[in-house]
């Protein structure tokens, strides 16, 4: 009897993962926002409006029925896949040069010191030590929202994303940015966070400058030595070692790459520096793409 029993276990199991358990997952299927790595379908699945949540058109680019008007063949740019988790993708000529012509004459008279967030005091304080630049808010032009809706666009025009309004950031000799997240780890619950970045380049005459990810495996293929330092020279990491990957400035492209995993936790590969310029001046613009879920969904 016992041998019966063992046995007729023994021809249960496949039955159970080929048969069962397929057909239980069709019929209770698990939520997928908790499952890590699982991709965007996990975060964007169609839900209803939350109309309850306060969006700051302060600090958001939100939709004010204006309309939009772009120049055809304003989105001829080139992809380059650089990582996939997270995913980094390089972009060539995301704006066109007089598109990034414009927006650094744009920013001339806004330009102010940058500053740090402090979660102590939740005031924005300069810290020359850590972060020097100018930066300056760019007003909502039709260049500036044909840019916001490209952004968009780039990203599937997924539900509950908003872009920021957006800022370009001005570098001299010796301005830097050491390294940071862009994520702030509040996604869970209703605090929103920065799920993705875009570290655009309006404008680099200048030595230095790169942007900088020590986490990141530098690529063997020489190939991308067009697009990253190669030589050995610049791009020093965490500790003045020369490590990771360092992106060159260049005018007109890119670097694409996602803050936040599925279930809302920030990727550690995403620190990231601005390289101190040794000579000249870098503009830079950063397009950061908010989150901010409905109730309960992380």
């Amino acid at each position: 009897m016992l041998n019966f029993n063992l046995s007729s276990i023994f021809y249960l199991i496949p039955l159970y993962f080929l048969v069962i358990a397929p057909l239980l997952r069709q019929l209770f299927p698990s939520d997928p926002a908790f499952a890590p790595d699982s991709g965007y379908g996990s975060l964007y699945d169609d839900e209803d409006e939350d109309t309850s949540i306060q969006l700051n058109p302060e600090v958001l680019s939100l939709d004010d029925g204006v309309p939009v008007t772009c120049d055809l063949g304003s989105d001829t740019y080139r992809l380059h896949i650089f990582a996939q988790k997270p995913l980094v993708i390089y972009i060539e000529n995301f704006l066109s040069g007089p598109e990034a012509g414009h927006l650094v004459n744009i920013s001339l008279p806004h330009y102010t010191p940058s500053t740090l967030y402090s979660d102590s005091t939740h005031e924005n304080s300069p810290n020359t030590t850590k972060r020097l630049s100018d930066r300056a808010l760019l007003p909502r032009d039709a260049v500036v929202r044909c840019i916001e809706s490209r952004a968009r666009a780039f990203q599937g025009w997924k539900p509950h994303l908003y872009i920021e309004r957006m800022w370009t950031q001005r570098y001299n000799v010796s301005g830097h940015y050491t390294h940071h997240y862009d994520w702030a780890g509040t996604a869970r619950g209703r605090g929103g966070d920065r799920l993705s970045t875009f570290m655009v380049y309006l404008a680099a005459e200048c030595k230095g400058g790169g942007t900088n990810f020590p986490r990141l495996r530098r690529p063997r293929d020489k190939k991308w030595c067009e697009f990253v330092e190669c030589d050995g020279e610049e791009g020093n990491g965490e500790g003045g070692r020369n490590e990771g990957v360092t992106f060159k400035p260049i005018k007109g492209n890119a670097v694409f790459w996602e803050n936040l995993r599925a279930d809302g936790s920030g990727y550690a590969e995403t620190w990231h520096a601005a390289v101190p310029v040794e000579e000249g001046e870098k503009v830079g613009m950063n397009i950061w793409s908010w989150y901010q879920p409905p109730r309960g969904r992380w």
